[in-house]
């Protein structure tokens, strides 16, 4: 099923129709359907316009080999194809044919390239010099190679590309128009992190529940290991990932706290937390209004390698042992709590939406949360705040809140209490509240004084 890939699939018809442009990179997570995207395209446009070419190995001559293969198929009259022994001589001689095919796709092309450096520079001189009237596109899943392609200045690709389109997983309303039950959507969104193949996994199943069951807590199920092969599928040895990435699974935030629970030195840990951001797994979060100097927190931004290393792989062994069942010793009480957390980060990263459409009163220019030090019944405690968003003048304070109960007063007088010891610096203050279950009638009645966002 191809679903809500409407602006990229604009994008390829305005390359195909563009005179000027001749080089496109696609790139992204794995499994976002960037295949699928091409093909679709492929079949609409028609096969006589693309020839699409996917690497299935990382040996060079291999990779000729069954190029060479697929473009007999295409020119099944010029046999000195066969002749050639490198790329770039291949694009040439296609480049002069009478009748050539508009568009050359490559998938997959790090398989290509990304253990050979010179295979790079090849293809930097043949979008240069030698694809004539030909387009070219290549795709590529693994995000730390394309990435450093198409931003290291030093990288022979940079600045190659006169498009680049980078295909993301759904959003969440994109889940909930498949999944209309609005906690069964929040259920395959957490989960999944909205990519595309695992979002119509759940399609296999008669409900949300029996689709986690057989996909996560099974151990031949097809989520069960997914993480784990995606990091061994990105580096040489996962080992110490691993090991980061479960404590940051088990609330481990600071650098310090991820490195002695680690058994890592604490200025070693950097190296390892670059590579994982780079590879879009986790973020870093940044307490934009701390009075003094804070460290950065680290937390797991792909909500697949979130739910996994939080639930799935720490407990991996009792999950083998005892499939299904083990799901309530797994999760326990800490699921409503993954949950909330989910629901915190949909509704920050809602807030530009918000402003736009005028239920937030102003537009950010930044979007975050709050911690410190605050004074609760005379004794200072840490505490944090969901959701912070300023611009010069205003700020929004905002708590979110993914329980079955209506919230009311309570909340309102706990977050205004929070808010006391945050430095908003002569901002006007709004406060919001973010509710699954909505809100109380009497706290209904103080709408004027505050945001009330109940859903999404």
């Amino acid at each position: 099923m191809f679903l809500f890939r409407e602006k990229e699939t604009e994008k390829l018809k305005e390359f195909l129709k563009s005179k000027t442009k001749k080089a496109m990179a696609i790139y992204g997570r794995r499994r976002t359907g960037k295949t699928e995207l091409i093909l679709n395209f492929l079949h609409n446009a028609g096969k006589n316009k693309c020839v699409y070419f996917q690497c299935t190995s990382y040996d060079y001559n291999s990779c000729l080999s069954d190029f060479i293969t697929t473009l007999q198929a295409y020119y099944p009259t010029e046999s000195l194809i066969t002749s050639f022994t490198s790329f770039r001589d291949i694009f040439i001689y296609i480049s002069k044919l009478p009748k050539s095919v508009p568009i050359i796709i490559i998938d997959e092309f790090p398989f290509l390239a990304k253990k050979n450096e010179n295979t790079v520079v090849e293809f930097q001189w043949i979008i240069d010099h030698a694809l004539g009237k030909n387009k070219l596109i290549l795709l590529g899943s693994n995000r730390s190679f394309m990435r450093n392609q198409l931003s290291n200045q030093v990288a022979p690709l940079y600045g190659r590309f006169d498009e680049i389109l980078e295909v993301l997983p759904f959003t969440f309303d994109e889940v909930h128009t498949i999944y209309k039950n609005f906690d069964e959507a929040m259920n395959v969104y957490a989960v999944t992190g909205g990519v595309a193949q695992y979002v119509m996994f759940f399609q296999d199943y008669n409900n949300c529940e029996d689709a986690i069951n057989n996909l996560f807590f099974d151990k031949n199920g097809r989520l069960f290991q997914e993480a784990s092969n995606m990091l061994l599928q990105e580096l040489k040895d996962s080992t110490t990932y691993v090991s980061i990435l479960r404590s940051i699974g088990a609330n481990s935030k600071t650098s310090c706290q991820i490195a002695h629970k680690c058994n890592i030195d604490q200025r070693a840990v950097f190296t390892y937390l670059n590579k994982l951001i780079e590879l879009g797994i986790i973020e870093t979060e940044e307490n934009f209004l701390a009075t003094k100097k804070q460290e950065k927190r680290f937390k797991i931004s792909d909500l697949l390698f979130r739910y996994n290393y939080t639930f799935i792989e720490p407990n991996s062994s009792i999950i083998t042992a005892l499939g299904k069942d083990s799901k309530k010793f797994v999760l326990g009480n800490r699921y409503s709590e993954y949950m909330g957390f989910v629901y915190e980060d949909l509704i920050k990263a809602n807030c530009y939406k918000y402003a736009s459409k005028g239920i937030i009163p102003f537009m950010p220019i930044k979007v975050g949360k709050w911690w410190g030090n605050i004074l609760m019944e005379g004794e200072w405690q840490e505490s944090e705040v969901d959701l912070i968003a300023f611009n010069s003048e205003q700020i929004i304070i905002g708590e979110c809140k993914f329980k079955n109960k209506a919230i009311g007063l309570k909340e309102l007088e706990s977050l205004k209490a929070k808010a006391t010891s945050i430095p908003t610096r002569g901002r006007k203050v709004i406060y919001l509240l973010a509710s699954k279950a909505g809100f109380t009638i009497d706290l209904k009645r103080l709408s004027d004084d505050i945001i009330l966002i109940k859903g999404i």
